[in-house]
Formats: C-alpha cells, structure tokens, sequence
C-alpha cells in the first residue's frame, strides 16, 4: 500500500521532497468530524499565456517552435501528421471520407457524435491535444476561440497594432496570425499559417491559417468548427468544415 501521510521532523526535510509531492483529491466526512483536501490539478508543462481566464499553448501540438506548423489532425482523430505524410500513396494519409474513422458510407452517417448520441464537443479520448499532451491540456471550445478574438489585439512583428484588414504577418520568416492580450501586449500567441490537407494534399501554406476547435456544427454533424484567417480577415468562430480535412491544433488548459 502506498504512503499517504509522511511526517517531517524538520523544515529541511520538508523543503528537500516538496517538489515530489502530490496534494490528493479525497474529501472524507465521518459524523462531525470532515477532513478535506485541495484536488490536485496538473500544471502545464508547455509554454503558455493566459487570457481572460484560459491558458493558451505558444506552440501548435507537434511543433519544436511559435512558427513551426506542427501536426495535421482529422476532427476527432488523435493521430497528428507531417506534410510529407499527406498524399494518396502507399502509407501515406489522404485526408478524405475513405480514411475518416467515424463513417463507413463516404460521410452520409456517422458512428460517433450523430445526432442519436447528442454529443456536440469532443470526448476527451479523442482530443488530440489531450493525446498528444496529457495533463490539463486539451482542444479549445469554439465559445473560447471567440472570447480570444475578443480579447486580443492584432499586431505586427514589432508588437504595433494592425488596423487595415490584412491581418497576416511575418514572424522569424513564417507567415501567420500574431496577437496580444489587449490589456497586457507581453502576452502574445502566434499562430502560423499551415494550411490545410485534403484529397491527398496540403494547401495555402504561408496564407491560409485554419485550427480546429472541439466543437462540432450543430446543424450539421458532417462539419466541425475551427477558427481560421488569411488575407481577407479573421473567423474566430462561425467557420466549420468537413471532419476529414487536416488542421493544425492549439492546445489550452482552464
């Protein structure tokens, strides 16, 4: 049976296994008496900003870096790929109906989030983020990419706002959509320009920037939301598409 308790007999001995220690997540009540104790919640270990309220990633999930791409990922779909994991060859990833695991009919029905389950986010097994990172770590909502957008300015590599409608800029040399907390510019989240993978290719890399969110369409189960931006503009949250296609994905914890 494992230690529940331990007594220290100095401050020093204390200090040497804080760092080790695991506060449980138990509340016992046992006639008058009750002892409770503070749930143990996971600290992020990825690099984050947070604002209003939500930790945000820096890094899209399968990144080394801010500019880097990242994974590819179907919504629902845990597996993350490369680019050059993308295409209609032997081993490689298409991208379409054929290779989506929830149908079996070219998308006309699906075996998970339809409209017999009701179920119109994501479960946690499969949250690519919650895959791929564990912990407190998982998709945003569609509801939180919009509360982003409403809290953020839009600014340039120099940390200057942008007014005009192109919002696009140039970070380290990667094209991509750069924000700044509107009440604090030191919290700042950078999201590249990846793309998008369907019918066996990747698209608009450099001007297209599309994640996927854990929401799905509620008027139509085929689709799910995703946040995207290119030259002409932001969509933080009325976007949704096929659940086949290939989209980055940003991780947030509460």
């Amino acid at each position: 049976m494992g230690k529940f308790i331990t007594k220290f007999e100095t401050m020093a001995a204390y200090e040497a296994a804080e760092a080790t220690l695991v506060e449980p997540n138990v509340s016992l009540i046992k006639e008058s008496m009750s002892v409770n104790y503070k749930p143990y919640v996971p600290t992020p270990t990825h690099d984050f900003v947070e604002i209003g309220g939500v930790k945000w990633a820096t890094m899209n999930v399968g990144a080394t870096g801010v500019t880097d791409y990242g994974l590819y990922f179907q919504w629902g779909d845990t597996q993350g790929y490369t680019a050059s994991q993308v295409g209609s060859g032997s081993g490689q990833k298409y991208f379409g109906w054929a290779d989506y695991k929830y149908t079996n009919d070219g998308g006309s029905t699906f075996t998970k989030y339809n409209k017999t389950d009701g179920k119109t986010v994501l479960d946690a097994s499969d949250d690519a983020v919650v895959a791929n990172w564990g912990g407190a770590w998982r998709m945003p909502t569609n509801a939180e990419f919009a509360e982003l957008g409403n809290a953020v300015d839009y600014i340039d590599a120099s940390g200057n706002v942008i007014t005009v409608n192109n919002k696009l800029t140039t970070l380290s040399g990667v094209t991509g959509l750069y924000v700044a907390d509107k009440t604090d510019h030191s919290k700042r989240l950078f999201f590249p320009a990846a793309g998008n993978c369907y019918n066996g290719s990747v698209y608009s890399v450099g001007s297209y920037g599309i994640y996927w969110a854990s929401s799905l369409y509620s008027s139509g189960v085929q689709r799910g939301r995703d946040m995207s931006f290119d030259s002409d503009g932001v969509n933080w949250q009325y976007l949704k598409h096929y659940r086949y296609y290939g989209f980055a994905v940003r991780g947030v914890a509460s």
